[in-house]
């Protein structure tokens, strides 16, 4: 074993017995998020809380080329290929601004069709716009 691959294995084992052995150890790395729900903001009773929120979605223009997208479920086959084709749509969905996001496999989700590398060719994002809801603080 040459003396840079041991280097590398020993500073491969301390990062994970450091992390392994700390409660404490979070990763700097984001969480991804492919799942798009809708943007449906409800902001909580003033009363029940003594700060603003700020809920965050995300705009997705989007356009589907020709060719059938596979659904998650059977049944929505029809439906779910009875979309516009080579037409602009777009979706509004949340987003967590501590992650990161999926936006090809989050819109898959929200307009039923399974995350597959068919189904991602058949999607082309053509912008993403962001809004934020800021809910008052209670006084």
């Amino acid at each position: 074993m040459n003396t840079k691959t041991l280097k590398s294995l020993t500073v491969a084992v301390s990062l994970v017995a450091g992390i392994g052995t700390s409660s404490m150890a979070l990763s700097a790395v984001p969480t991804v998020e492919a799942v798009g729900r809708g943007a449906i903001t409800t902001c909580p009773s003033i009363t029940t809380t003594g700060q603003a929120q700020v809920y965050h979605s995300d705009k997705i223009v989007f356009m589907i080329a020709n060719g059938n997208l596979q659904p998650l479920i059977a049944a929505d086959f029809a439906a779910l290929n009875a979309m516009p084709r080579l037409t602009e749509l777009d979706i509004k969905i949340r987003d967590n601004p501590l992650a990161v996001a999926d936006l090809k496999a989050k819109l898959l989700f929200f307009v039923g069709a399974a995350n597959t590398v068919g189904n991602r060719a058949l999607i082309k994002i053509v912008n993403v716009l962001y809004a934020t809801a800021v809910c008052p603080k209670a006084p």
